[in-house]
C-alpha cells in the first residue's frame, strides 16, 4: 500500500484546543478521495465519481478528517483545493501564489 504525505499550511487554524498536524500520511485511496473533497461533492456523488461504494467513501472521509486533527468536512475540502492547486504546474495556478498543501 503506497502512502501519501501532505503538508498543511501554517496559517491553517486549528479546531479550539487542539492541534493541526502539520505532516500529514494518507493512503492512496484516502489520498484521491481527499483530493475530490475540493469539488464539494456529496458522499454519494465521491463514492459515483471514485466507483467506491457511499459507505467506503464516508469511512475515507471520517479517516481523512481524524488525521487532520478533527477538522470539519469544510475545512478538509478546503484544505483539499489547496492540495489541488499545489499539484498544477507553476503558470495554471489562478493565484499566482502562497505555499500550498503538496503531495508528495
Amino acid at each position: 500500500m503506497r502512502v501519501v504525505s501532505f503538508s498543511i499550511p501554517a496559517w491553517f487554524p486549528p479546531r479550539t484546543g487542539e492541534e493541526v498536524r502539520r505532516e500529514v500520511q494518507l493512503t492512496e485511496q484516502e489520498s484521491a478521495v481527499f483530493l475530490c473533497l475540493a469539488t464539494g461533492a456529496s458522499n454519494a456523488e465521491l463514492a459515483g465519481e471514485l466507483q467506491l461504494s457511499v459507505s467506503t467513501v464516508k469511512f475515507h472521509v471520517h479517516n481523512i478528517r481524524a488525521k487532520l486533527g478533527g477538522i470539519s468536512r469544510l475545512q478538509a475540502c478546503l484544505l483539499a483545493a489547496l492540495a489541488r492547486e499545489g499539484t498544477r504546474p507553476r503558470g495554471h495556478s489562478a493565484s499566482g501564489g502562497g505555499a500550498a498543501a503538496v503531495p508528495r
